[in-house]
């Protein structure tokens, strides 16, 4: 079919997909469109069509529930966080967008739309995409997640991939209804901690309750001299004790399990004490876990403390708010 320059270029931008309405600026008949799609296209959702047969892909299938919503829209949610990056965000096959009040919300097969009184200043576009804000993105798929351990899982990921900072997810959660916002709260608590996994922040909220234990710190940087030692994931600076949470879930081969269990070597050969625990003890045996740190602490106490520098991690470094094109 020969388009115009402009429909042809639309068609270019909006990953081979048109709606009827563009089709019909472009002066195609109705009678062509219906002609078409019995034979070279196909219909991706109500009056959005593909010009082509080929399989439909996740991107294109996030096009085209913009398409449907119409101007204003943006991709919201577990599929806004997902597609800045976040690996603990799952949308699954839905495709997840707010669309500007009056419109209704509604369910068109996999898309799902949801009406917001709230305008979002901060929406990032990339190409033929319109996302929510980062830290709006992050508490609304932590509400949708429906699951304290996702909500705490997407909180502190994007923080520690620096999407968000934690004042910009406080102020989000300041600006949403209390009424279910019980998922976002969660996520911006567990974000706040500076843990950098779900188990680390669990095992960190109940050292914070020991009665033996003193102020512990997350995530700090060491340092002998000029030369910077590995991160420990909890650390007590009085008795240089450092935790290390060990988890197959990103090492899980042979060698890189070996290198992550093996990361710590550095630590105790300047004299630091290292408690190594993993996230299955954590979850069967927390009280366990905390009792063998005190333990341990208690025992650091009696020797000198190696010469090590610490800082603590800021919380509050500048994020890069996934607006890069």
């Amino acid at each position: 079919m020969d388009l115009d320059d402009p429909t042809r270029w639309l068609l270019r931008d909006q990953l081979g997909l048109l709606t009827r309405a563009q089709l019909r600026d472009g002066g195609v008949s109705d009678a062509a469109v219906r002609w078409h799609l019995g034979r070279h296209w196909r219909i991706v959702l109500p009056g959005v069509y593909q010009l082509d047969r080929r399989p439909t892909v996740r991107l294109q299938r996030e096009v085209a529930a913009l398409l449907l919503a119409g101007p204003g829209a943006a991709l919201s949610g577990l599929t806004a966080a997902a597609r800045f990056g976040l690996q603990s965000a799952d949308p699954g096959d839905t495709v997840h967008v707010v669309v500007p009040a009056p419109r209704r919300g509604r369910r068109v097969a996999w898309a799902s739309l949801a009406r917001t009184h709230r305008p979002d200043p901060l929406a990032v576009t990339r190409g033929a995409l319109v996302l929510t804000s980062p830290a709006r993105a992050v508490l609304d798929a932590a509400t949708q997640s429906g699951a304290r351990s996702t909500a705490t899982a997407i909180g502190i990921e994007a923080v520690q991939r620096r999407l968000v900072t934690i004042d910009e997810l406080v102020h989000e959660l300041s600006q949403r209804n209390r009424r279910g916002s019980a998922l976002a709260g969660l996520a911006v608590q567990a974000a706040s901690t500076g843990s950098w996994s779900p188990p680390e922040a669990i095992l960190l909220r109940a050292v914070e309750q020991s009665r033996v234990l003193p102020q512990v710190w997350p995530n700090p940087e060491l340092r002998v001299g000029h030369t910077r030692l590995t991160t420990p994931d909890l650390w007590f600076d009085d008795v240089a004790l450092a935790v290390m949470v060990h988890s197959r879930r990103f090492h899980s081969a042979g060698e890189a399990w070996d290198a992550t269990v093996e990361a710590d070597a550095d630590l105790t050969a300047v004299g630091i004490v290292v408690v190594g625990v993993t996230p299955n003890r954590i979850h069967r045996n927390l009280a366990g876990v905390v009792s063998r740190i005190e333990r341990t602490y208690l025992s650091a106490r009696r020797r000198p403390r190696p010469p090590v520098t610490t800082a603590r991690r800021s919380l509050l470094e500048p994020s890069t708010g996934g607006r890069s094109a």
